[in-house]
């Protein structure tokens, strides 16, 4: 399979990662480190998935990254207002319902993240 690299540019959206650092403050908030964007393919379909916990769910939202991360259901994505059609914080902030990690022969080769 080609490098990553070689698929950029099928990902034309942008996509903000950032990794749940604490669980929360006296006022029950939880912290995020810093968000890394990454360069991804935002498609709008309703899937039925299994889950981080095992059970099946319905995904709103799938995206493909262009990278090769290791996502958690308590992290934060950022989608734009432009893909999601919306500033509501929930389509802006949407759960992570699942991930997979997509290997080729020399490794792990990029991210799928199924959204909420």
């Amino acid at each position: 399979m080609r490098p990553i690299g070689s698929f950029a540019h099928l990902m034309p959206d942008t996509v903000g990662y950032a990794v749940m650092c604490s669980t929360g403050d006296v006022y029950g908030d939880v912290g995020y480190a810093t968000a890394t964007n990454y360069r991804a393919r935002v498609v709008g379909q309703q899937k039925l998935i299994r889950g981080f916990a095992g059970q099946e769910v319905l995904s709103q939202h799938t995206v493909y990254l262009c990278a090769a991360i290791v996502a958690q259901p308590t992290d934060q994505i950022t989608l734009s207002t432009a893909v999601v059609e919306s500033t509501r914080e929930a389509d802006i902030h949407p759960p992570i319902l699942g991930a997979k990690r997509i290997p080729d022969q020399s490794g792990v080769h990029h991210s799928v993240l199924y959204l909420g």
